[in-house]
């Protein structure tokens, strides 16, 4: 497989919000991956202000090659079909079960939706073309997704103490959801492998064991989610220390990571903790070691 000599990680979308006010921070995540084989997008926010964000900061999303959706919750999809309805025909890798109807069973026994805003039939229709699979793929030179991660490491996936549970509409039940569309993206520098997560639902060590499985080494750097927001300081903990001991070096935690996950990855991690957030670039080393351009105040 391909190397890429360079990355650029540019984040168009994440709860943090820039010194500048022209950049709309969310909910969601949306980043824009510059490598050696041309640039893609992981993600596309909660909305069409992903876009809005990506104008601001000079991203011309005619060059984007293609788009990777992490996993099927609206957070990660919700700017889609702006993006198509602005670009027109476009590659779209994800997991066959992106489109499969997911919900957020509520403490008080309610359920939100909280899966795609759009069928596959209507995204079609607006340009996209899809590339489901379980397996990983090459989106561009020296760029490919992990696929379907199994749940083999010790690490919980759900942690306990949510105020909810995420769920999966399958097969006309309502089950908790098992996140077998959950895929991250690993980029192979000359030296060293950098791992993109959306959300890292299938887990950190789930994950980082699988880019192993893939590639014979481990990334050493993360960014991206890591669903660390509502997990107890004991396992995050226990997480991160895995994580250093397999060879990860650096974490970037973003979105889901929430304030309470990315201060207890900065307390804890023996490596280093990057704070970003909306509009920030990460440029990588061919080491993979991660330099934080902070966005322009305006």
């Amino acid at each position: 497989m391909q190397q890429s000599r360079t990355l650029e990680v540019v984040i168009l979308r994440d709860y943090v919000p820039a010194a500048r006010r022209d950049l709309l921070p969310g909910i969601g995540l949306a980043l824009l991956a510059r490598t050696d084989g041309g640039e893609l997008l992981l993600d596309t926010g909660d909305s069409p202000e992903t876009w809005s964000n990506a104008d601001a900061l000079g991203v011309d999303l005619d060059a984007v090659r293609a788009l990777v959706l992490s996993h099927g919750h609206f957070d990660h999809t919700g700017g889609l079909a702006a993006l198509l309805q602005r670009r027109g025909g476009m590659r779209v890798v994800a997991h066959p079960a992106v489109f499969e109807p997911r919900w957020s069973l509520e403490i008080d026994g309610g359920h939100r939706y909280i899966g795609q805003q759009h069928s596959r039939e209507e995204l079609e229709a607006l340009g996209a073309e899809f590339e489901l699979s379980a397996d990983p793929v090459e989106v561009i030179p020296g760029v490919l997704t992990t696929g379907q991660v199994p749940h083999t490491a010790w690490e919980l996936v759900e942690p306990p103490g949510q105020s909810h549970r995420l769920m999966v509409e399958r097969g006309g039940e309502m089950l908790p959801d098992d996140y077998v569309d959950d895929l991250s993206l690993i980029v192979r520098l000359g030296a060293a492998d950098v791992l993109l997560t959306g959300c890292a639902h299938a887990g950190l060590v789930n994950i980082v064991a699988r880019c192993e499985e893939l590639t014979g080494r481990c990334p050493v750097s993360i960014i991206g989610g890591t669903h660390l927001r509502h997990t107890p300081e004991d396992e995050i903990r226990s997480i991160v220390a895995d994580l250093h001991g397999r060879g990860v070096r650096c974490i970037a935690p973003l979105h889901c990571s929430g304030e309470h996950g990315a201060a207890m990855v900065e307390k804890h991690f023996a490596g280093e903790t990057v704070r970003a957030g909306t509009g920030d670039t990460l440029a990588l080393g061919a080491d993979g070691s991660v330099e934080r351009r902070p966005a322009e105040s305006t």
